[in-house]
Parts: structure tokens; C-alpha cells; sequence
């Protein structure tokens, strides 16, 4: 007779049980100890036992999954409240495979306990090898499967949706908003399928799912369920919110920055470009109309903004095929602005990724540089070149005589009594006497030729590719105009005469100190020979 440990006794007649006469197997499991109670002769069969107690002894645990374990937890409630549970099992008995329709129902063991009454019975639907692989499957993926009938009441959960969502039951429990799963379902009897991203509840609060919906007939009844699979990108939906911030944050970085910049991809296409480069360029469109723009088309377009529209085009194209960072080139634009231009290609992990261009209005800050040069070479009383720019002129002069490309004079000029013309009248009297001399200077002279006020009534006058006969002559006739000039001047209440030194750069002198020293040496020959003269040192 078979052993009932926990079995009732109403079964038991004589020697007999009437369970042991079943030709189906019955057994009694008790979820919480993972133990084996009672097996009836069938049961000893399908579990291969040859005795009773070998079965009850048995430890099961290193055969049970976690997801078993899940699916036995999520009986253990419903059993007590009363369900009778109806599902396909795999178990392995011998180490083999065998599927087995099983009816759970809910059993009081002999210690008060909740234990598990499992008959074998037969079925309606026949599973072959590969529905029993896919349910298998499903029963231990992480995925979330939860099957409803049409109306929304729950039939089955895998484990997954049984530990993350045990205690809410319904279709319309899954949903945190409720109005959404309400549409959801007259939507899905016009829809096969249906897949959206949506806040789901769960046990312990609320998670992002990507949800897929689809119609199926229930093998049971035959009647529509909707099958619904559930996969929690919560950390994908914080790092896209993260993104669009960070994106958000750029883009108002981007948008505040002085500098137009362009972002072009590995095929030269524009990835994203801010108002300031839109506005560097003249161009009227909102700057994301320009995503996606051919960058080679918009080179060529905008060629003409530059004074070497040729130049401007291949130095892009240099660039591309180098990928060498170039923090500055400066390029000249017809309308007489300077931008400047920076590039840097972009890899990530060592593989090119496109190619961020900047462009920055430097017109201002050149425009000063060109001022200060200016202040820094300029006598601002006359306007003439001042001391400075004299020594660095003669020295390239000097150096291009030395190396035969041509000749070259120079001329020293100082005001005759220049000292008692400011004693007498006043520096402001003599200011205006440097100020005729100097354009009356620039207005006899060459536009190759540089004149200088190197001292406070001395002049130098550098002539290039000038032969020193022709520059006595020259001399001559600056003596004859600056005396004419300051006869003529309304402004002036007086009248002063110089004395003009003339000598050449020779290709033997071993700085320029050699050159000003004879110029010097004729120009007091000058005033030694009555003043208002000209004298020359060659």
C-alpha cells in the first residue's frame, strides 16, 4: 500500500488506496520546503522512484531555477485564496525531459501548512518539442509576459511579471495611467499588434517599459487574450532625459558663443551650424535649415566672400584630407573684414567622426593691431614714419644694396634756426613749421620713397632704387619747395629755410650707423656753407 504522509484520510479504504488505482499521477509538494509529502503508485512511476520514501527524501533544490522559484511563490497565494491553477510543466525525473499538464490546487498538510495537490492530467492542447522550448523560454526570460483575456482580466504571468508585478492583477493595474490602458483595449480589437513606451506600475513603485501588445485565441477556450511583453528601459529613458538635457545645454551654449561654428559629419555633410555662422556668412535661413547640407556646395557658394576665393577653397579641402588640427588661419574678405578660422577633426576611439569648424570676426582686433602698429611706427605730431620705422626701413634698403638688387640714397633735412624760432615764438609756432615740412615732403616724394622725422627738427628721407646723382637733384628740389611752401603758409607767422645732407648706401657699409653718419656729416657741410644749400657724401 502506498505511504500518505500528509494525505486525507477519507482516501484510504482497507489496504487499498484509491489514489494508488489512478492511472494518473498525483502528488502533494510542499512549496516552502521544496519537499516532496505524498506520491501516488503513478506519481512513484513519472517521478522514477522505486519507493515512496525515496521520493519524499529526495532534494529538489539544485533542480529548481530561480524562475521556478518565482512561479511556485506566485502559487502559493493564489492556491490559499481558492485558484485552481491549470499550466503546462517540463520536469526531469530521470534527467530527460517530460512536459506534463498539471492542475494545482490548494492542500492542508497535516502540520497546518499550505502544501501544493498536483494531478496529471490529460489535455486538450498537445505541445510538441518546439512549443515546449518556447515556453520554457518565456517562463525564464527577464522579459516581463503577462496574458489577459479581452476584457482585461489576468489568466498568466511568467515569473518575470510575477515577482515584478504579483499583487496587481488586472490589465488596468499595470498602466499608471489608466486612461491610456482604457483606449488601449477596444484599440487592440481593431489592431493585431501594438507596441508603445510607457510608465508601467509595479510592486515597488513605477518603471519605464517598452510594451509590444498582440491578439492571440486562448488554446483553452478559444476566446481573444492579448499577450503582453514588457522590457523596463528606465535606465535608457534617464540617460535620453540626461541627453536632451546636456543637448539643451549646448545648444544654449552654442548659441551664446561670438564664434560661428559649423559641425560637418564624415561625409561632409552639415551636422549643425548657430545663428553667428549664419551671420558671418550672410545667410538669411534659420541655421537648422542647414542640417544635412552638401559642405562642398556651400564652400564653393560662399568662395566669393574672400579676397582669394580660390585659396579659401583649397585650404578647406587641405584640411580635410590632413585631419591635422589648425587652430588659426586668418582669412581676408572682400568687404574688408578678417575672420579667423580654426579646425578640428573629431575621433572618437580613434576612428573620424567629422570635422568642427570655427569662424571668428577678427576685424576689429586687426584693425587695432594695425593702429597700434601705426602709433608704434608713427610720429604723431607730423604722421611721417617715426625713429623706429627709419632703422628697420634703412636696414631691408641697406641689405637689398648689399645684395645688388638696386641702388639707394638717402637725404638728411634739418630746419635752418629752428631753435630760435621756438624760443621766440612758442613750441606750438614751431609744431606747425614740422607739420608743413612734413607734407610738403609727402607731397614732392616718390610713393616708394619713406620720409621720416627721426629727431625734433631732423628728417631722413629713404630712396629707394634711386642713383645718388638723381638724388642731389631731388634734393635741389625739395629745398626750392620747402621754402616755397612755408613762404606761401597763411598760417605761419614766419619763414624758415633747411639744410639738406645727401650720401648713398654702399654696399660696404657695416651697418646703417655708417650711412646716417655720412648723411649727417653732409648736412652740416650744408649749414656750414650758409645754410638753405645742399651738400653731398657719397
Amino acid at each position: 500500500m502506498t505511504i500518505f504522509q500528509d494525505a486525507p484520510q477519507a482516501v484510504v479504504f482497507g489496504d487499498d488506496a484509491l489514489l494508488d488505482r489512478l492511472h494518473t499521477p498525483v502528488w502533494i509538494f510542499d512549496i516552502e520546503q521544496e519537499k516532496m509529502r505524498y506520491a501516488n503508485a503513478a506519481a512513484l512511476r513519472f517521478w522514477e522512484a522505486e519507493a515512496p520514501q525515496e521520493l519524499y527524501n529526495r532534494d529538489f533544490s539544485p533542480t529548481m531555477s530561480e524562475a521556478t522559484r518565482r512561479r511556485l511563490a506566485d502559487y502559493l497565494p493564489r492556491l490559499t485564496g481558492g485558484e485552481v491553477i491549470d499550466e503546462h510543466w517540463s520536469f526531469y525525473p530521470g534527467g530527460q525531459a517530460v512536459s506534463l499538464h498539471c492542475r494545482c490546487s490548494h492542500l492542508v498538510m497535516s502540520d497546518g501548512r499550505s502544501g501544493m495537490l498536483v494531478e496529471g492530467v490529460d489535455s486538450a492542447v498537445s505541445l510538441d518539442a518546439s512549443s515546449l522550448r518556447a515556453l520554457e523560454a518565456v517562463r525564464h526570460s527577464s522579459m516581463m509576459v503577462s496574458v489577459f483575456d479581452d476584457k482585461g482580466r489576468l489568466l498568466v504571468r511568467n515569473p518575470a511579471a510575477l515577482e515584478a508585478r504579483g499583487a496587481l492583477a488586472s490589465f488596468h493595474d499595470c498602466f499608471t495611467d489608466r486612461d491610456l490602458a482604457e483606449r488601449l483595449l477596444p484599440q487592440l480589437e481593431q489592431e493585431s499588434r501594438c507596441s508603445l513606451e510607457a510608465i508601467m506600475r509595479l510592486n515597488d513603485g513605477a518603471r519605464w517599459h517598452h510594451v509590444d501588445m498582440c491578439h492571440a485565441t486562448d488554446p483553452e477556450t478559444g476566446r481573444p487574450m492579448i499577450v503582453m511583453g514588457e522590457l523596463d528601459i528606465t535606465s535608457r529613458k534617464v540617460l535620453e532625459g540626461a541627453q536632451r538635457v546636456s543637448h539643451r545645454q549646448l545648444e544654449v551654449v552654442i548659441e551664446g558663443l561670438d564664434l560661428g561654428l559649423l559641425l560637418e559629419d564624415e561625409h561632409r555633410r552639415v551636422i549643425v551650424a548657430n545663428q553667428a555662422f549664419c551671420d558671418l556668412f550672410g545667410i538669411e535661413a534659420p541655421p537648422e535649415s542647414l542640417a544635412g547640407m552638401d559642405c562642398r556646395e556651400a564652400a564653393q557658394s560662399t568662395k566669393g566672400y574672400f579676397t582669394e576665393p580660390d585659396a579659401f577653397v583649397a585650404r578647406i579641402e587641405e584640411l580635410v584630407v590632413t585631419r591635422r588640427k589648425q587652430t588659426r588661419d586668418l582669412l581676408a574678405m572682400a568687404n574688408g573684414r578678417f575672420l579667423e578660422r580654426a579646425y578640428t577633426p573629431l575621433f572618437v576611439a580613434d576612428e573620424y567622426h567629422g570635422h568642427l569648424w570655427a569662424y571668428r570676426d577678427v576685424t576689429r582686433q586687426k584693425r587695432q593691431q594695425a593702429f597700434w602698429a601705426h602709433q608704434a611706427s608713427t610720429d604723431p605730431l607730423t604722421g611721417l614714419a617715426n625713429r623706429r620705422s627709419f632703422e628697420e626701413a634703412a636696414q631691408r634698403v641697406a641689405r637689398s644694396v648689399e645684395d645688388g638688387e638696386f641702388e639707394a640714397a638717402l637725404l638728411m633735412i634739418d630746419i635752418d634756426r629752428f631753435k630760435a624760432i621756438n624760443d621766440s615764438l612758442g613750441h606750438a609756432e614751431g609744431d606747425k613749421g614740422l607739420k608743413l615740412l612734413a607734407n610738403t615732403l609727402r607731397d614732392n616724394l616718390r610713393p616708394s620713397d619713406l620720409p621720416c622725422r627721426t629727431g625734433g627738427e631732423e628728417f631722413m628721407v629713404i630712396m629707394p632704387d634711386m642713383a645718388h646723382e638723381e638724388a642731389e637733384s631731388v634734393a635741389w628740389r625739395l629745398l626750392r619747395r620747402i621754402a616755397e611752401a612755408t613762404v606761401d603758409a597763411q598760417e605761419l607767422p614766419f619763414h624758415f629755410t633747411v639744410s639738406i645732407g645727401v650720401t648713398r648706401f654702399r654696399p660696404s657699409d657695416a651697418n646703417i650707423s655708417a650711412v646716417t653718419q655720412r648723411a649727417d656729416a653732409a648736412m652740416y657741410q650744408a649749414k656750414d656753407d650758409g645754410r638753405n644749400c645742399v651738400a653731398a657724401r657719397w
